[in-house]
């Protein structure tokens, strides 16, 4: 903020980011009015909270009408609006060595040591000269230095050059000495406390939203109810015509009981979030899974455990491939999603998986990246129905398509979810005909299919880029739901030099003998997608099948929960996957396995069961979190348009905006805005005539800079 090399001209999307990068809150302003436009609804959940970067920018981007504001909380500002203001702040408080100059006065910037809230004032032509002069401190907001005012203005710094200032701790302290001579009264003091409106009638029609502002402001100063009922009563009597008694009573308490049940402002956006611990087995997994999992770390310039499991559980998924099946049909093909920070060692799973298949002669299993379409999957296919891809960069692939409404990159998707569930059965291309084709190459076209294909995908993504890319849709569609997400929650590390290091020769001979050493594949060719051998058959022992019942069991019963969030979609496969991953971990465990154990079932089961709960809470904070969060900006952003009447029960039942969400939605965001603090119930007369009427009506905010 003070080294930024700032200048008059800067963008709104620049500034913003400027700000933002240094580490402050910034949200968007209108630069007419100096309101949040629409599209934000309200800030208070960015007092606690900042906003996302892509967030930010997607605020800011090629809108000139917007001006940048910073939350206040490190610092504190001090608005004078006069002259005669400025000159009383000159005079009164210590000299603050970074102000700037405003459309009609000056900040002066202070750092906060002793966190002071936000005090603001409406100006009479007889208050005061200290009194026109509002704190913005914590949780208040202010229109960040170098925009431009709707007159024209700049709002200007005006540094003092002699002061050495790099971080808000440089500025001059803003105590409770200050506080007292701008408001009259200490931080917890009750006398002298002063209203943030002038106390003057009110006339009908805005009494009853007044009372409920006045009430919670005295409140939360501090005062007993009965205190607060008799400078209630006084503010009434001035009123044309006076609010009931027993009106002004029953809004009092009705802020007290409020103010009481939420002593802070309760967040938006909450989440019920589940402890989820991980396994205790799980850097132990099943037989020749730890050899394969050491080697991976061995090898590994940047250790990464979580992942280096994912390596060990690709390279068993695609040797098995094809080859193997349950008595429930499960095949051991599975979908991955690693996930780490930028430049932390994702990419050691392929030169691992690469490393061992090069070594054992089966470096035909390995197939490039290029699922660019459903023809490229098939054609694929053909060429390797076994095979395992490992896709690099793939959350900035999932928001090209999303971007580009890519109908190719989006067919090539649904072509990959169709061959995930047809690992027991054939794929054929989408819309198989032999009208337009030949009689002599019909019988060449009906055996363009693949029997019992095998993809075994790894896609690679930094947190940001594939969280970006997700949405409601996707959770929907199933795509999802068919990968186990894995991201490492391993610190940054700097890089290990590590020398090539052959694999292990267990590690070899254990997939030599599952791809081509057992009597039932010798002579077949597997590489044949037309030939449709019989697979070599695994059945679950009794104790495994009884822990894959209570398993599903258990599924049904967090399905239930997760419905209200639109979560449920991502554990429709996880018992699944549970399935396979038993497969083709009693394999590695024993080659010669003749059921799968029960050891083995539990240790798929927990892992399973793990990362997709992580992968669901990860997404009810960044993807579901979203939609919600945008369903509660328009509901507050509606009854704010509504002033001081707010709206009815009627039109919360009726009306179009609440039509398109389901009745539990409703219910739900309103008691949120409730207990944020940002909207109240309370009896208004509409019109003077008839019965007052239960409405909701939105807290007037202080915020907003005259």
């Amino acid at each position: 903020m003070f080294n930024l090399n700032l200048t008059e001209d800067e963008k709104p999307l620049d500034l913003a980011l400027a700000y933002y990068d240094e580490g402050l809150s910034v949200v968007p302003l209108l630069r007419q009015s100096k309101k949040p436009p629409v599209f934000l609804g309200g800030w208070h959940q960015y007092k606690t909270e900042r906003p996302k970067r892509e967030t930010v920018i997607e605020w800011f981007k090629d809108r000139a009408d917007l001006v940048v504001a910073l939350i206040c909380g490190r610092f504190i500002v001090v608005d004078a609006d006069t002259p005669e203001a400025m000159g009383w702040v000159d005079s009164n408080l210590p000299p603050s060595p970074y102000k700037d100059a405003t459309g009609k006065g000056m900040h002066y910037y202070y750092n906060n040591p002793e966190n002071f809230t936000t005090f603001a004032t409406k100006r009479t032509n007889d208050t005061p000269i200290e009194r026109l002069i509002d704190i913005r401190g914590e949780g208040g907001l202010i229109i960040a230095p170098y925009n431009r005012h709707a007159n024209g203005n700049i709002y200007r710094p005006n540094t003092i050059p002699e002061w050495d200032i790099h971080d808000f701790d440089d500025l001059p302290d803003f105590t409770e000495k200050e506080w007292v001579q701008i408001t009259g009264n200490g931080k917890n003091n009750n006398e002298g406390v002063r209203a943030p409106f002038s106390l003057s009638g009110v006339m009908e029609g805005g009494r009853n939203a007044h009372a409920a502002s006045l009430s919670g402001y005295y409140i939360s100063k501090g005062l007993s109810i009965d205190h607060t009922k008799f400078i209630l009563h006084a503010w009434n009597s001035l009123n044309e015509p006076p609010l009931p008694d027993a009106e002004i009573n029953s809004t009092v308490e009705s802020v007290k009981k409020t103010h009481d049940r939420k002593t802070i402002r309760a967040p938006l956006f909450q989440t019920t979030r589940e402890h989820i611990a991980p396994p205790k087995d799980l850097f132990n997994p099943p037989g020749m899974l730890k050899d394969m999992y050491k080697f991976c770390e061995e090898i590994a310039q940047i250790s990464q455990p979580e992942l280096s499991i994912v390596g060990a559980l690709a390279l068993a998924s695609v040797t098995c491939g094809r080859l193997y099946r349950t008595t429930m049909n499960n095949f051991s093909s599975l979908y991955f999603m690693g996930i780490a920070k930028s430049g932390q060692g994702k990419e050691n799973i392929k030169s691992f998986v690469e490393a061992v298949l090069n070594m054992s002669e089966h470096s035909d299993l390995v197939v490039g990246d290029g699922y660019t379409s459903s023809g490229a999957v098939h054609s694929i296919l053909r060429y390797r129905p076994t095979q395992i891809t490992i896709m690099d960069e793939f959350g900035k692939r999932l928001e090209a398509i999303g971007a580009q409404q890519n109908t190719n990159r989006e067919d090539g998707i649904q072509t990959l979810m169709e061959a995930w569930g047809r690992c027991h059965g054939t794929l054929r291309p989408d819309n198989y005909s032999l009208m337009s084709v030949p009689d002599q190459y019909k019988d060449q076209a009906m055996n363009r299919v693949t029997h019992k294909p095998a993809i075994t995908l790894v896609g690679l993504s930094v947190p940001q880029n594939f969280y970006k890319a997700l949405n409601s849709g996707r959770i929907a569609d199933g795509f999802l739901n068919r990968f186990l997400v894995v991201e490492s929650k391993e610190p940054r590390k700097v890089q290990r030099l590590k020398q090539f290091k052959s694999p292990p020769l267990r590690i070899v001979n254990w997939v030599n003998y599952i791809r081509r050493s057992r009597s039932e594949f010798a002579g077949v060719e597997l590489n044949n997608a037309e030939l449709d051998f019989k697979p070599h058959v695994i059945p679950f022992d009794q104790d495994s099948q009884q822990l894959l019942n209570e398993f599903a069991e258990e599924i049904v019963k967090r399905q239930e929960v997760l419905e209200k969030d639109n979560l449920e979609p991502l554990l429709s496969r996880t018992r699944e996957k549970a399935m396979r991953l038993s497969l083709l971990c009693a394999l590695a465990d024993n080659a010669d396995c003749k059921e799968i154990p029960a050891h083995v079932t539990q240790w798929c089961i927990d892992y399973v069961r793990y990362y997709d709960l992580m992968f669901i809470e990860a997404c009810r904070d960044k993807v579901a979190s979203s939609a919600i969060e945008s369903r509660i900006k328009q509901v507050l952003s509606f009854i704010r348009s509504q002033g001081e009447t707010g709206i009815s029960k009627r039109e919360v039942d009726r009306g179009e905006l609440f039509r398109s969400m389901k009745s539990y939605e409703v219910k739900e965001i309103i008691e949120r805005l409730k207990n944020a603090g940002e909207v109240q119930e309370m009896e208004i007369k509409i019109g003077g005539k008839g019965r007052p009427t239960k409405r909701l009506v939105a807290v007037d905010p202080t915020y907003y800079e005259d």
